[in-house]
């Protein structure tokens, strides 16, 4: 078996962490193994995690071991019935909130109207139709997500759960990102022979994307563009003690790779494994017109060259933070005059187009719907490394600022959205002719 590379540890451990985050589970339950299969047939491929159980007790031991986002309870079960169920998962602390739709074949109003006493929250009939499983399942978890979310909070703040603490609390996120904010370079270095623009685009009020510039010595500078994984206050965390640790190591080590290692060594020590990041460190050298760089997990950058040929740098490196034996490489280009260098994290390339532009069942319908005003093609779900490339690709007379806004423009017609869903960083530096 051929070894795993820098690049397949990193890809592997950040498919496990998007799946981890962003799938609901539903348990279902119910002694007759064919209705189990057919419902886990028909929620799977919606998108959801699904576990099930053939009765009410092994049912108890799943909910209490891992509760579950909802769950599908059959009423009418051998040893212990849904009703049963719901008695007891709604005396347990931890189980108490999480939510169940009957699914039964005791369709009468009387027992319609027992389950819903009992705690149910929703009631769905045998035989049934799956598209009205399908939206009952998305209606209830709809409603109890506000509450799933605000548990947490609850927990966190306990007896300061209040009007009043809720307004401190917004009071030292307003501080945090004002904070935060002040640790990113006001403006972007003013280098003779290049044209250098930033972009920071938050989707929450603190964020996990970052960039920063370090002067080195006359003739250097130090560029990282970063991504902590997860947004809001431990990613912002994350990130000033990655700044804070950048910015002291730049001047210890001599390669970007070596500041790399530095850093991992450093975050993986203190953080917890599902907290980490992806980065580009590298030097801008405007005497010989160089840039070395290092990459930790991090969306390749683009090299366009004066010639017309579209670059990607790639080196070999692992997530910021993830494991303890992390190994990096550096590479270094020429920078000709013309030549742009474009840094960007996957707040951008992620980015999801809007949803009618989608549901076009081939790809002639999807471009007859997608084109866009720049005669950008929208044929996929997300922007993608393509479509940026083709953006640059088309704009490059353009000043680096203008180049910066056309790309924001093109997200906007992707998505049909000036709000951003995920953090955006850019960073894009051009050599003048």
């Amino acid at each position: 078996m051929a070894a795993m590379t820098a690049r397949d540890a990193t890809s592997s451990f950040l498919c496990h962490w998007k799946k981890g985050k962003m799938t609901e589970t539903i348990l279902i339950v119910d002694d007759d193994l064919d209705i189990l299969e057919l419902l886990k047939m028909n929620l799977e491929p919606e998108g959801y995690n699904v576990r099930t159980a053939n009765n009410g007790e092994s049912a108890i031991q799943s909910v209490c071991a891992n509760p579950p986002d909802l769950i599908l309870l059959d009423v009418m079960m051998p040893q212990k019935s849904g009703f049963e169920v719901i008695e007891e998962l709604k005396n347990i602390e931890h189980t108490k909130n999480v939510p169940i739709i009957l699914v039964t074949a005791r369709g009468q109003t009387e027992d319609k109207v027992l389950g819903l006493d009992t705690g149910a929250d929703d009631y769905i009939t045998k035989p049934f139709d799956l598209r009205e499983v399908t939206a009952r399942v998305e209606a209830v978890l709809g409603r109890t997500r506000p509450i799933k979310y605000i548990n947490p909070l609850m927990r966190a703040m306990g007896d300061k759960f209040s009007e009043e603490g809720l307004q401190q609390l917004a009071g030292h996120l307003q501080a945090a990102a004002a904070i935060q904010n002040k640790l990113l370079p006001e403006q972007a270095p003013s280098l003779e022979e290049f044209d250098i623009e930033t972009l920071l685009q938050s989707s929450t009020s603190v964020s996990g994307d970052f960039y920063d510039f370090i002067p080195l010595n006359e003739t250097q500078i130090g560029l990282v563009l970063g991504d902590v994984k997860g947004n809001g206050i431990p990613a912002a965390l994350l990130m000033v003690m990655i700044r804070t640790a950048l910015r002291l190591l730049c001047h210890q080590e001599d390669t970007p790779a070596s500041i790399l290692k530095r850093v991992n060594d450093l975050v993986v020590r203190d953080t917890e494994a599902d907290l980490f990041a992806t980065m580009v460190y590298g030097i801008l050298d405007i005497a010989n017109s160089t840039f070395t760089y290092s990459n930790g997990g991090h969306c390749y950058p683009f090299h366009w060259k004066h010639t017309g040929e579209m670059e990607v740098l790639k080196t070999e490196g692992m997530l910021i933070g993830a494991f303890e034996e992390a190994t990096f490489s550096s590479d270094i280009c020429d920078l000709s005059p013309g030549d742009i260098l474009v840094f960007y994290t996957d707040g951008i390339t992620e980015t999801e187009t809007r949803k009618s532009e989608i549901t076009a069942e081939n790809t002639s319908q999807k471009e007859e719907a997608g084109s866009s005003e720049n005669g950008l093609p929208i044929t996929e779900s997300h922007y993608g490394t393509d479509r940026l490339a083709s953006c640059i690709s088309k704009n490059v007379g353009l000043s680096a600022s203008a180049l910066c806004d056309a790309i924001v423009n093109d997200l906007t017609l992707f998505s049909g959205s000036t709000n951003p869903h995920d953090d955006r960083a850019l960073i894009i530096i051009k050599r003048d002719i």
